[in-house]
């Protein structure tokens, strides 16, 4: 069966389901650039508390929290806020894929997903999404996808790295649709 994208926002078991998928997505995709210890010790910790904090603060207007769902459990995920950084415009913070289904078309869905929320309920607002640098696969793909670089800029990781930033811009998310 195919997965299946839904918005989330409601509970604590969503956004603990969540949190639990963008653990295992980091640990996997963060490996080298954030240190060991946080990845293996904190991290899970740590996502509990951010993804409860999204589900708690969540504003529908503003937000929106995309999961494709396959038997009742998320093997991806996506959220965008106008909220995180309105200097910007709307941005996805997060686009995660169970390393397991990586390749077959969910992270394209996701994103797909995302920009339908901006064009049906933003005007067509512009979206920003921000990867490290390092990540050259997320790089590919993103350009693949018709993302414009449009920053740079250099943030100090759990670890203590400096790792390089791109912000990547569709200044008309329709063309992901």
């Amino acid at each position: 069966m195919e997965p299946v994208l839904v918005r989330l926002g409601a509970s604590r078991n969503e956004a603990d389901a969540i949190a639990d998928l963008h653990t295992r997505s980091r640990q996997v995709a963060y490996r080298g650039l954030y240190g060991d210890a946080y990845l293996d010790d904190e991290l899970f910790h740590v996502s509990r508390v951010i993804w409860r904090g999204r589900f708690k603060d969540f504003d529908p207007a503003n937000d929106v929290i995309l999961a494709a769902m396959d038997a009742g459990a998320p093997v991806g995920l996506a959220y965008a806020s106008l909220r995180l950084k309105p200097e910007v415009g709307a941005l996805l913070d997060n686009l995660h894929v169970a390393p397991e289904r990586k390749g077959g078309g969910l992270g394209s869905a996701l994103l797909s997903g995302v920009a339908r929320w901006l064009v049906d309920e933003h005007g067509g607002a512009p979206l920003n999404l921000e990867v490290y640098a390092p990540n050259a696969a997320a790089l590919k793909f993103y350009e693949r996808k018709g993302g414009v670089e449009a920053a740079r800029y250099a943030e100090q990781v759990p670890g203590g790295r400096e790792i390089e930033v791109v912000r990547y811009r569709w200044a008309r998310p329709e063309i992901l649709l």
